[in-house]
């Protein structure tokens, strides 16, 4: 039995409305809640953030994107975000990803696309579109499906790296990071940076990307 929730927020009736009759009918989430701008999105998660998935538009109008994705990823960080927007070039992608969404989908997207993404991440995956991904510099499909898990191949990260980059694949953001595992924030950083070098990257986006594409992650 499906028990899924999901929040749908998005200013414009039409793609609310229409959003809701997909997933439903299409038997992904038992209810779809939805609000129309980021006061209604707080006042019903006050209220009630038993949900398993927040489907976010960055164009709400009472607040800038970031600052909707960095409020919603520290007070509920245990709400997966998936961002479906408009706007989707490489630096509105990346900066999804520094504030810990667990997907991308851009509006143009066709409706497969955004169903897959949805099931990648209610299983616990993260979705970046290949497009996107290729954007930045990476292919996976050219990684062979029969490459193992690196055992000794990927990064030697030191157990706190490894506390410091687990918590970052589940989206979370650095002081949530900090809170959970009894360190400063300025420590999390520092952990980042090192994780980055050894990844030889320079984002979450990129971090996430390389990590897959070296088998750590699926």
């Amino acid at each position: 039995m499906i028990e899924h929730r999901a929040l749908v927020v998005d200013d414009h009736p039409i793609v609310r409305n229409a959003l809701v009759t997909s997933l439903l009918a299409l038997s992904i989430f038992k209810e779809v809640e939805t609000a129309n701008c980021f006061q209604e999105l707080n006042e019903k998660l006050e209220q009630d953030c038993d949900f398993q998935m927040l489907i976010l538009d960055l164009s709400l109008t009472d607040i800038s994107g970031s600052g909707g994705m960095v409020f919603m990823r520290e007070q509920y960080p245990d709400i997966p975000i998936l961002v479906f927007s408009a706007s989707d070039d490489v630096d509105t992608i990346i900066q999804c990803f520094e504030h810990g969404v667990h997907g991308f989908v851009s509006k143009n997207s066709s409706m497969q696309v955004f169903i897959n993404a949805i099931r990648i991440v209610l299983e616990g995956g993260i979705y970046i579109p290949p497009s996107a991904a290729q954007r930045l510099g990476f292919n996976l499909s050219e990684s062979t499906e029969s490459e193992p898990h690196p055992a000794n191949g990927g990064p030697q990260f030191t157990p706190k790296q490894q506390e410091v980059f687990d918590q970052l694949l589940l989206g979370m953001p650095n002081r949530v990071i900090a809170k959970r595992l009894g360190m400063a924030e300025g420590t999390v950083k520092t952990h980042l940076h090192k994780i980055y070098q050894l990844l030889q990257v320079n984002s979450r986006a990129k971090a996430i990307l390389k990590s897959q594409q070296l088998k750590i992650i699926v």
